[in-house]
């Protein structure tokens, strides 16, 4: 299968992903078990922006950085199902984590076959991987920001004159 047809696949995949997560209630979920202050809004963003990260690696799959990009999007799925899904739900006591089913059945192997597939030299291998990385880290590293005074969007509060 080539790496074009596994990117597609990879959107696909990722949005079957958000269906999931959306009908069995993933928000409520992490908000509870991970602790996870992302606003509603934040996060429909989010799996929106996810979504378009990989549109993009497969409409560019046939470029020069069409590899590159679609290691990272399939990086990115594989962090999801790892971190966001299965280490939570092990650490809970196995409590169900919606999107767990199309991590396990559709990111991991489809994750497989991108890194079996793409012929990248090694240092763009891991370029690659530490894109994916920072993509999925990105609206985490956000949320910490967001809770920074200068970071936050809040207007400065006006100083008294004395």
């Amino acid at each position: 299968m080539s790496l074009t047809v596994l990117a597609w696949l990879a959107v696909a995949a990722y949005a079957l992903h958000v269906v999931e997560e959306h009908i069995l209630g993933w928000y409520d979920w992490a908000r509870k078990t991970m602790n996870i202050s992302l606003g509603w809004d934040q996060y429909v963003i989010t799996e929106a922006a996810i979504l378009i990260l990989g549109l993009t690696a497969a409409m560019l799959s046939g470029t020069a950085m069409g590899p590159t990009l679609v290691v990272a999007f399939a990086t990115l799925l594989l962090i999801n199902v790892i971190f966001f899904h299965l280490l939570p739900m092990l650490a809970n006591r196995g409590k169900f984590s919606p999107g767990v089913i199309s991590g396990i059945f559709l990111f991991l192997p489809l994750a497989w076959h991108v890194y079996k597939t793409q012929t990248l030299a090694q240092n763009d291998l891991i370029w690659a991987v530490v894109l994916g990385i920072l993509l999925i880290l990105w609206p985490m590293f956000l949320l910490k920001l967001k809770g920074v005074g200068y970071f936050s969007g809040a207007p400065a509060r006006a100083k008294r004159k004395r």
